[in-house]
């Protein structure tokens, strides 16, 4: 039975691009309560617009993408799924996979016609209480995509995902920037007041067009009546009051995000910068998990169904080393060591001790051994005169003559 590509049927509508406030984030959770999440995914992709945000997302992703998953079928690897492994359709299938965290649903579509091939369907047109995918934004009804073997349903029920918690963060920073950019724009440049004698008919007048044909630090002519003083804003703590706002904005997305704030901002110590650093990498490793399970559960059914040779095997993620202090390999090394020797330079060059003068003149000999012998020249043989006659020195002589 052929599939109908699903996501080629849907209507697709412009975005709503109008100014985002908490009554329109409320609004939005109230409508996907009831199913209807385009509103709550309009807003999402909105305030991706913001760096933190959408920087400490692609974090997550990088971590998966970047990492090396592998393929193994009885410890061997097969090709033709280290070749799948190794494409962008695969790629985009892992990052929408993590994405499914962030949205209240995902549905992706494969397509095996050319390839393989993975769509992740408008997020827009999901009824989750319906569990049907609209082909308008308007519709009542639609195509379910539970039960569709070319359809991978993400998400849990009555969920919203992780931007649910940062987006009024990332609203109370959008418009609190709003509100920085108009006081910059007010108090930023010195006011100018003109001071003019009451006496002279023509000061008053002189006085407001020289203000209204005046550009930004420019000159004026006026009467010699006139008087002009600078009244600046010397107070600066308006703007630390802003900057502040605005860095707790992006602690509290930074911390519903990547669960700590100093591996992407400053921090205070080591100590505190190690701690968060673990809080990440317990994240990374939990999206690993979930991603692999997605894989083997739901990914590998299907690719099986399509003649992938992919039965009795299993994705999984490469183990990554630790980040080990010196003091802890000294002591595995050592361990090690005790059961099986290793390498001389292991010791030099992993821990940085300098080589003593023997171990120099030992590693010498034995890159001079290596290096190929040159071929040495033929020895001269001393030639001695021989005894001969005079006549035999004679003919000798003549020896090389034609005859």
């Amino acid at each position: 039975m052929k599939h109908t590509k699903i996501h080629k049927t849907l209507t697709y509508c412009l975005p709503v691009r109008t100014p985002q406030d908490i009554s329109k984030w409320r609004n939005a959770i109230r409508s996907a309560d009831y199913g209807r999440v385009w509103q709550l995914v309009e807003l999402f992709d909105d305030l991706l617009l913001d760096p933190v945000l959408s920087n400490a997302v692609e974090k997550r992703i990088m971590a998966i993408t970047n990492a090396e998953i592998v393929f193994s079928k009885g410890n061997k690897n097969v090709p033709q799924i280290d070749d799948l492994i190794d494409t962008p359709e695969f790629e985009e299938l892992l990052r929408e996979i993590l994405l499914s965290k962030f949205y209240p649903k995902t549905v992706l579509e494969f397509d095996f016609t050319n390839g393989f091939q993975v769509v992740s369907i408008d997020r827009r047109h999901f009824n989750t209480k319906d569990k049907v995918i609209l082909k308008s934004l308007s519709d009542t009804d639609g195509i379910p995509y539970e039960g569709n073997d070319f359809l991978l349903p993400l998400g849990k029920e009555r969920e919203l995902g992780l931007f649910v918690k940062t987006a009024p963060y990332a609203i109370f920073k959008r418009n609190g920037m709003s509100d920085f950019a108009q006081y910059c724009e007010l108090f930023g440049i010195d006011t100018l007041v003109g001071l003019y004698d009451p006496e002279d008919e023509n000061g008053r007048v002189e006085m407001e067009n020289a203000f209204k044909n005046r550009g930004a630090g420019a000159s004026m002519t006026m009467s010699k009546n006139g008087d002009v003083k600078v009244v600046g804003t010397k107070s600066t703590g308006t703007v630390d009051i802003h900057e502040r706002f605005a860095d707790k904005c992006d602690e509290q997305m930074l911390i519903a995000i990547l669960g700590q704030t100093m591996t992407t901002k400053d921090g205070s110590s080591y100590s505190q910068g190690k701690v968060h650093a673990q809080t990440e990498d317990d994240i990374n490793k939990a999206d690993r998990r979930f991603v692999q399970r997605i894989l083997n559960t739901e990914v590998l059914p299907r690719l099986a169904k399509r003649g992938y040779d992919v039965t009795g095997g299993w994705f999984h993620f490469a183990e990554q080393s630790e980040n080990l202090t010196k003091k802890e390999q000294l002591e595995i090394a050592e361990r090690v060591n005790a059961i099986v020797p290793i390498d001389e330079n292991y010791w030099y060059e992993t821990f940085g001790v300098p080589k003593g003068k023997t171990q120099e003149t030992r590693d010498n000999g034995k890159e001079a051994s290596r290096e190929p012998r040159q071929a040495e020249k033929p020895k001269q043989q001393k030639v001695t005169t021989k005894k001969l006659s005079y006549w035999e020195q004679f003919l000798d002589f003549f020896g090389g003559a034609p005859r």
